[in-house]
């Protein structure tokens, strides 16, 4: 029985082996009769009017997808560019704020330039997102992805806008402050100013009061003295004689002239060298305990022991020696 199954089975295969190889040979049998009927037919059918107008339909359609693939590439350079600008801007934005940390006074000029750059780079933008639109509305592009970026697109450029107007508020800011504090430090600088012209007023004032007491200190401790005989006191003037028939004596002249004295300084001058002599006699008015003549070897002095007293009655001392 399971023999039987078997020859029958076999037998099956055999005959559909042999059915697919028949068709298979009627297939080729056809495929070659129409390559050859084509081949035969291809140089009447390039000529014919059904070929050249699909021929033309086909330049026209590859004409229109050569168009369209040249304004995708415009469209996607366009969109290109303003990411790029945007790019610049918020690469701008951040050198700004580093600047601003590192104080708006000394890094204006470098603020200033990259703020005229962001202004710059928003303006293409906003040109080139019109042409954008511009480009793809007149291309006809319904493309839901085209203008899903071009919506993106607006809102980045709007979003930027406002942050560089917050951006630019807050420099402004800074500029005011700092050109209150510009005035304030000129103010200041003004005061200090007004300050030391009046220290300098008042330090001429002093020097020049110093020089009045300097002077009047050097007037009150200057002193003139002088001492010769009799003959050459009374030839340079500054003693004269008086008296009558009972005797004259020596007196000091109304008018002396310093050129004639020794200038000293009352408060250091301690003692007059007289020399060599035998008799002295003090013509000017000194009181009597304030000095007193001593002699060192054969050499007389004249001592002043109190020098407060020794000129308080006048400043000129002469002595008249013999």
């Amino acid at each position: 029985m399971d023999y039987a199954i078997e020859v029958d089975f076999v037998h099956l295969i055999c005959e559909t082996v042999l059915h697919l190889t028949i068709k298979i040979l009627q297939m080729k049998k056809l495929l070659f009769v129409g390559i050859a009927a084509l081949a035969f037919s291809c140089g009447s059918v390039e000529n014919s009017k059904e070929y050249k107008e699909l021929q033309a339909k086909y330049d026209s359609i590859s004409a229109v997808s050569s168009g369209k693939s040249s304004e995708n590439a415009e469209l996607a350079k366009m969109i290109e560019e303003i990411e790029t600008n945007l790019d610049s801007v918020a690469k701008d934005q951040m050198v700004v704020s580093e600047l601003n940390k590192e104080g708006y006074a000394t890094q204006k000029e470098k603020i200033d330039a990259k703020i005229a750059g962001i202004n710059s780079y928003m303006e293409q933008n906003k040109a080139k997102m019109e042409a954008l639109e511009k480009k793809a509305k007149k291309s006809g592009k319904a493309n839901t992805a085209l203008q899903k970026m071009i919506a993106s697109l607006k809102k980045q450029i709007v979003d930027k806008e406002a942050q560089i107007v917050e951006m630019q508020s807050t420099i402004q800011g800074l500029e005011v402050k700092v050109g209150e504090l510009n005035q304030t430090v000129a103010s200041k600088d003004q005061e200090i100013a007004t300050k030391n012209d009046e220290i300098s007023k008042k330090d001429n004032e002093l020097v020049e009061r110093q020089k009045t007491i300097e002077s009047k200190e050097t007037e009150l401790t200057t002193g003139y003295f002088t001492f010769g005989t009799r003959k050459e006191l009374a030839e340079i003037g500054v003693i004269k004689r008086e008296g009558n028939f009972l005797g004259k004596i020596s007196k000091v002249s109304e008018k002396l002239d310093n050129s004639k004295f020794k200038k000293v300084n009352i408060k250091s001058l301690s003692e007059i060298k007289l020399g060599l002599i035998k008799k002295k006699k003090i013509v000017s008015a000194h009181p009597e305990n304030s000095y007193y003549f001593t002699t060192s070897g054969e050499e007389v002095f004249l001592k002043i022991s109190d020098y407060a007293k020794f000129w308080s009655l006048t400043k000129y001392c002469i002595v008249e020696i013999d």
